[in-house]
């Protein structure tokens, strides 16, 4: 069906086509049509790129080009044909998948619309704000059909990690007395990570979604001496979603259970409205405000309960159909509830910047950096000074398709603190490997 879409589209033109292009001609008329595409200007680029696509059905940026000029402009049956033209060459483009169950889902071929969506949901490495768009678009395909939809996914893998106990990296005098700093402890883990999400759709176009996710996540340590860093974590995220054609709004409700070494730890429950603005058809605007309610369960642990507001602003830009850049600026602050502990209340900034391409069909690969300065708030006796963390990571990932739905992931990372009480310096390596499969 699909390869009849694009033969018919291309055979009548061609044989009707009298006008002859030369090579100067065809790259006037794309760099002229480029230029209207980049303003956002569809009806100008349609215009050019229409006389000149049979001269260029191999370049895969033209076809994508004149398959969005087409799409914005109404002509669905043009738009397909490209996009498939673009897929028969290249399976792997994320943004082209997009694009291609946009103009199924206009031409009321909703089934292969929700099949593409979903096998573009199958890529773990997706950015949040993008999977959530891709929900509300398929929860929108699927109201033809059924009202809901439903996808899992799975994740194993072996962590490295050399330092488990947060090491200090230096000795340091506390009330007077000396200590030397503690030894580093290195093992491994098998960790679990399960997640199922339904979207629910409960109005029309441009119009409102209920989202539930439900998560966890298992840390096992391999040596027993390590047990008491064993985690359990479960999560419920109920949410309710709306969109416009320029912004995606969520209104999440947040519920957390913590156990370590399978006693509860911590409980809280969170309250987060967020905003995605699209300024353009690639850069767009990521805001949220949270606040959270944390709990301790262990009496021990009962001075460290607190409430905790975060705020956050990011800027998303896709870059090419493979590749993004993102940055994302965070405040947040903690302030607790009783007790004496001055390692509670704290003020903390964090700067954040992620890079990911899909190189090749089976390989992509991802860099994250972050930076961030912990001031807290009370002073502390023993050290003489209020304590202040500045810290640094870097990772660096990369992602191999086995399979469409399953996928081998690799990733190591660095992390740095440095704390002027220098009983809380540390430094770790991390490393992951493993495989995600999604259903």
């Amino acid at each position: 069906m699909k390869i009849l879409l694009v033969l018919l589209f291309i055979l009548p033109v061609y044989l009707l086509s009298n006008s002859v292009y030369t090579p100067k001609d065809i790259e006037n008329s794309y760099q002229k049509g480029l230029s209207f595409y980049k303003k956002n200007d569809f009806t100008k680029s349609y215009r050019y790129f229409k006389n000149i696509y049979l001269y260029k059905l191999a370049d895969q940026k033209f076809n994508f080009y004149f398959g969005k000029s087409a799409y914005e402009t109404g002509n669905y049956e043009n738009a397909l044909a490209a996009f498939e033209r673009v897929e028969m060459n290249d399976t792997s483009n994320i943004q082209n998948k997009l694009e291609m169950a946009r103009a199924f889902s206009m031409l009321k071929m909703y089934q292969d619309s929700e099949n593409t969506y979903r096998d573009v949901l199958k890529n773990p490495n997706l950015p949040s704000n993008i999977r959530t768009d891709i929900e509300l678009a398929l929860a929108r395909v699927s109201n033809v059909q059924k009202k809901s939809f439903t996808y899992a996914t799975l994740k194993g893998d072996i962590l490295y990690d050399s330092n488990v106990n947060y090491a200090s990296l230096n000795d340091y005098t506390y009330d007077g007395n000396d200590f030397n700093k503690s030894s580093a402890i290195s093992d491994t883990a098998l960790q679990i990570f399960a997640n199922i999400t339904n979207v629910y759709d409960i109005g029309y176009k441009n119009g409102f979604a209920i989202k539930n996710s439900v998560s966890m996540y298992l840390k096992d340590y391999s040596d027993t001496i390590n047990n008491k860093y064993n985690i359990q974590y479960f999560n419920y995220i109920p949410s309710l979603l709306y969109k416009e054609s320029l912004f995606t709004a969520e209104l999440a409700l947040g519920l957390d259970l913590l156990e370590v070494n399978s006693s509860k730890y911590l409980s809280s429950i969170s309250l987060s409205p967020q905003l995605q603005y699209n300024h353009t058809n690639t850069l767009k605007s990521l805001m949220y405000i949270k606040y959270q309610k944390k709990e301790f369960a262990q009496k021990a642990q009962f001075d460290l309960d607190a409430n905790r507001i975060e705020l956050a602003y990011g800027l998303q830009d896709i870059l090419t159909p493979r590749s993004y850049l993102q940055g994302n600026f965070r405040y947040i602050s903690e302030k607790k509830i009783r007790g004496i502990n001055t390692n509670v209340s704290y003020n903390q900034l964090k700067f954040d910047a992620s890079y990911a391409n899909q190189f090749t069909s089976k390989y992509s690969f991802n860099l994250h950096a972050q930076i961030s300065s912990k001031k807290y708030k009370e002073f502390d006796a023993g050290f003489n000074s209020r304590r202040q963390d500045i810290g640094s990571s870097g990772t660096l990932g990369l992602t191999m398709i086995i399979i469409p739905n399953l996928r081998f992931k690799l990733s190591t990372t660095y992390q740095y603190v440095h704390s002027n009480q220098n009983r809380f310096s540390y430094q770790k390596y991390t490393a992951v490997t493993g495989l995600v499969k999604t259903f």
